[in-house]
């Protein structure tokens, strides 16, 4: 019962914090940011890219500053898009997915969300490894794109 009173006096000392100190820790943030997309999530996506090739598949990488996406086509239709999404949790970046299949006219359509499979490890951005992102892309395009028998 007492936790939201330690919420309140957080919030009233981070109203206290200076524009500069504020603006220091934003510039941190996008440069975390910056970094993670740069060192794991588009390499992975990238390795991925060269693999799919192999396998007569297209994969194309798009991105922005606080999110990547990897669009498989197969012979120009659009099979299975995985949005790796960064968000701002108080002073935490966390980090989560989107997975979009193409319904029966092959529009693309919200199929799930969530966060990124990792043996058990937080979602924060600082624990999310190259090697996460590629094995959780792999276990949801395996199940999106399965035979049903």
């Amino acid at each position: 019962m007492e936790n939201w009173k330690s919420n309140l006096e957080a919030y009233f000392l981070e109203q206290k914090k200076s524009k500069k100190e504020i603006t220091k820790e934003k510039e941190g943030m996008k440069k975390e940011i910056k970094r993670f997309m740069k060192k794991e999530a588009l390499p992975a996506f990238e390795e991925l890219q060269k693999e799919f090739k192999k396998h007569n598949r297209n994969l194309e990488i798009d991105s922005k500053k606080d999110w990547g996406a990897a669009l498989v086509k197969k012979n120009k239709h659009k099979e299975f898009v995985y949005k790796v999404n960064i968000n701002r949790d108080g002073k935490n970046l966390l980090v989560s997915k989107r997975v979009y299949l193409p319904n029966e006219k092959g529009k693309l359509k919200l199929d799930m969300e969530g966060n990124i499979g990792n043996a058990g490890r937080a979602l924060f951005l600082k624990d999310i490894k190259e090697e996460d992102i590629i094995s959780d892309f792999l276990e949801n395009y395996k199940n999106a794109t399965r035979i049903k028998k």
